[in-house]
């Protein structure tokens, strides 16, 4: 989820295709200065503005669709829809049938948020002119984030009737890559780079979809060339170092994470690349370092979306056996889920408190306080999953532990209960079979209950007949009788 995420962050806005619809009738580059000479003042003269285009609409232009609709799209680029909408109702009655008058209409419509309506336009400037590639690809970027399929189909027939236009690949890798599927985003992006005129963007794009994909070999080739285009382009320099570290090329990723870093401004970065900074450092055991990271990672992630940043953090902890800090992250982690933990999230906590217990930098008063939070998870575990053996172990191993001579037999009942659900499991692992079987046999033992303890015994042989513990077990109960 992290991954597939990040292009939301790296890669917005990157695929623009070039605009082709076609007008009736041609402006001259006068006409066209006069256009944009009279524009500069929309805003701040408007009577003035609005005064000069009746002028030019006068005698024969009185109908000419083409200056209507530059016009029309003047008041658009200023965001004045409603003089926008005088002139694109003007344009349809004058010709009904006019692409550019449509594709006008459906902008403005857009503009002010009516994906449909424009959407609706844009069928209709295809409608009268089939090859009015910017309606295309206009009503595939309105729906791509509303319903990329139809941007998919949109631009499938765009394809078929133009397989000439390389470009309409780019297009397509983006709606693919919206509507979740990535191998065919990569494959349509393939095709682009291969047949057509990549750039540095070009090549950052493709080499996101490569890292989503986790071909990450060749997202750095892809970063390399763009990088050979543009040496200080910000997202390659990224990718670069996240390559780097998915393929266990740490030291070479720490050049690459300090080139990227070394900017005067840091505002444009995102908690991931503060994530592969902190992984890289850890990976080079510069341990100090990566735990700096991971808090610079926790910091950008200002809104908490991220929670699985202070998870990845608390795993770092517990490498470094460094308990403490690996719980409280793990519970900021939990807090994140706001209530949507899952039963292993759960259990992940419980392990971790008995880890924490089990090491040798706990003192006996920790010791104890880790082995009752160890006890009461495993104990929730085992009661939101009761036919499943996980909480009943966990908690017998946290018991033993707790009792290590067994001479109150606290891990006796939890035990029991796992090894009943385990021996329903034509799967069950045969080490859990043993352990299980291996405390009952002992438990019983100090209790003088020699038949029992036996009967355990010899089921650890039924499973492992070459059991030494149970063999050396089974001769010393034959000694006491």
């Amino acid at each position: 989820m992290m991954k597939n995420k990040i292009l939301c962050f790296v890669c917005s806005g990157m695929i623009f295709s070039a605009s082709y619809c076609y007008a009736q009738e041609t402006l001259t580059a006068e006409t066209h200065r006069l256009i944009t000479q009279i524009a500069s003042g929309i805003n701040e003269t408007p009577e003035t503005a609005a005064k000069e285009f009746s002028e030019l609409l006068k005698g024969k232009n009185k109908k000419n669709i083409s200056l209507l609709v530059a016009i029309g799209n003047a008041y658009l680029d200023h965001n004045r829809l409603a003089e926008a909408q005088v002139y694109a109702d003007r344009a349809m009655k004058t010709d009904s049938k006019s692409a550019p008058v449509y594709m006008l209409a459906g902008d403005i419509a857009l503009a002010q948020k009516n994906v449909g309506t424009a959407c609706g336009y844009y069928e209709q400037a295809i409608l009268f002119d089939a090859d009015c590639y910017d309606a295309y690809y206009k009503y595939a970027r309105a729906y791509i984030g509303v319903n990329p399929q139809l941007s998919i189909d949109m631009l499938t027939k765009l394809k078929a009737n133009h397989p000439e236009l390389l470009e309409v690949n780019r297009e397509l890798a983006n709606a693919y890559y919206q509507a979740g599927y990535y191998g065919k985003a990569k494959s349509a992006y393939d095709e682009f780079m291969q047949q057509g005129t990549p750039d540095a963007q070009d090549y950052g794009y493709y080499a996101m979809l490569l890292y989503l994909n986790k071909d990450y070999a060749q997202s750095l080739k892809a970063v390399e060339k763009g990088l050979a285009t543009d040496k200080d382009n910000h997202l390659l320099k990224r990718l670069r170092m996240y390559d780097l570290y998915e393929i266990a090329a740490y030291k070479e990723g720490l050049e690459a994470a300090d080139a990227f870093f070394d900017r005067p401004d840091g505002s444009d970065y995102v908690y991931l690349d503060f994530l592969y900074r902190g992984r890289l450092s850890l990976a080079d055991q510069r341990n100090d370092e990566a735990m700096q990271w991971f808090e610079k990672a926790l910091e950008a992630d200002a809104a908490h979306e991220h929670p699985e940043i202070a998870k990845e953090a608390s795993a770092a902890h517990e490498k470094l056996q460094n308990y403490p800090e690996a719980i409280r992250l793990y519970q900021v982690y939990l807090d994140g889920l706001k209530g949507k933990a899952e039963v292993s999230d759960m259990f992940l906590m419980g392990r971790l408190y008995y880890i924490a217990a089990g090491s040798s930098t706990a003192n006996e008063t920790e010791k104890e306080a880790y082995l009752k939070k160890a006890d009461e998870i495993f104990a929730e575990v085992s009661q939101r999953v009761p036919d499943n053996y996980l909480g009943y172990f966990w908690r017998a191993r946290t018991n033993a532990m707790a009792d290590p001579e067994s001479t109150e037999g606290l891990a006796k009942p939890y035990y029991e209960s796992a090894l009943a659900l385990l021996e329903k499991k034509a799967d069950a692992s045969k080490s859990l079979l043993i352990e299980c079987e291996s405390y009952l046999g002992y438990y019983y033992f100090l209790q003088k209950d020699y038949e029992k303890s036996k009967a355990y015994w010899n089921k650890i042989l039924e499973l492992d007949p070459e059991n030494a513990t149970a063999r050396q077990a089974l001769q010393g109960l034959q000694a006491t009788q």
